[in-house]
């Protein structure tokens, strides 16, 4: 699938899923999404930016703070596809990565 129509569904079924939390969703390079969370009114993090690692989402947060990053990374990868690229082992059409804030943006609790 085509990165650029896959961030405008991601956004779209962000917005829709999360009415109360402000996102920025961006393509990365070729094959890159990157989801940041920039306001909400819930307390995700004591930081004013988290790179969140999605593999580890169940052991590292709880309660609300787990069930919207879940969320995010359930719809973030709908519809992902993996191929066998030889040397490399299988790779996805695309990868995502989640923030709580941003490096140049904090993330705002409102």
């Amino acid at each position: 699938m085509n990165t650029t129509l896959r961030v405008k569904e991601i956004r779209t079924q962000l917005k829709s899923e999360f009415p109360e939390i402000k996102f920025s969703v961006t393509k990365r390079h070729w094959n890159g999404v990157t989801i940041s969370i920039m306001q909400s009114p819930y307390d995700l993090t004591e930081k004013q930016h988290e790179q969140v690692n999605q593999w580890r989402i169940n052991d590292w947060y709880e309660g609300k703070p787990k069930e919207i990053l879940s969320k995010i990374y359930e719809i973030a990868n709908e519809g992902v596809s993996y191929r066998e690229t030889g040397d490399y082992g299988t790779q996805p059409d695309f990868y995502v990565s989640i923030n709580i804030g941003q490096w140049d943006k904090p993330y705002i609790k409102n």
